[in-house]
């Protein structure tokens, strides 16, 4: 993540690193929406400059070659959970500051919990974070669907990218799992993978 890192910082020099991070995401899932959020994604983009607009899709071929890679090796990443967690101590004062389980016991309790050859079950995973176990168990045990939940928007928009790109069919929800609300927002995740091999998030706003 050095290089995406490098573009980064110089847009966070302007910008809340939380707030640059957050439209990151944003964009990202609207370049995976196929045109369906077009209005979110010119909301999001106007307050930066020309020369910072010019970063973040640098940024995302960046973040594409990691995400390859770790197709091509048969393995899951979580690319944007391990940056956020090393950004949240350099910029303390940015709201970030979540941490996740670490990539082996993720792979551990995967392979611990769900059987292997387990295929085109219905799996839950009520406090998402970036997804992790939920990448875990899908190289472990392929062909399921997951139904994801987090309070936290940043989260839910971290796992939508990370299951996109993995190619895991899933639905996540913006909502408090304890309390069982209404989700504020939720998306659908690669409905279509196994026909386009293109991942895929599409948002459905609270209401519609």
């Amino acid at each position: 993540m050095r290089e995406f890192n490098s573009l980064f910082s110089f847009i966070a020099m302007r910008h809340d690193a939380a707030r640059v991070f957050d439209d990151f995401l944003t964009l990202v899932i609207c370049v995976l929406a196929r045109q369906t959020q077009e209005d979110w994604y010119l909301s999001t983009i106007r307050k930066y400059s020309e020369d910072e607009i010019n970063r973040f899709p640098k940024m995302l071929g960046s973040l594409f070659i990691i995400y390859e890679n770790a197709r091509r090796a048969g393995e899951w990443t979580d690319p944007l959970g391990s940056f956020y967690e090393a950004i949240a101590g350099n910029y303390k004062k940015s709201g970030l500051g979540q941490f996740f389980t670490p990539q082996a016991i993720c792979t551990m309790c995967a392979q611990m919990i769900i059987p292997k050859g387990t295929f085109g079950k219905n799996i839950n995973e009520p406090t998402c974070g970036s997804g992790r176990m939920i990448l875990a168990t899908h190289i472990h045990a392929p062909g399921n669907y997951y139904v994801a939940q987090d309070m936290d928007h940043i989260c839910v928009k971290m796992t939508c990218i990370n299951l996109a790109m993995h190619g895991v069919k899933a639905e996540v929800h913006h909502m408090d799992s304890l309390q069982n609300n209404t989700p504020w927002n939720s998306y659908i995740i690669n409905h279509d993978y196994w026909k386009t091999k293109t991942p895929f998030v599409y948002k459905i706003n609270k209401g519609d």
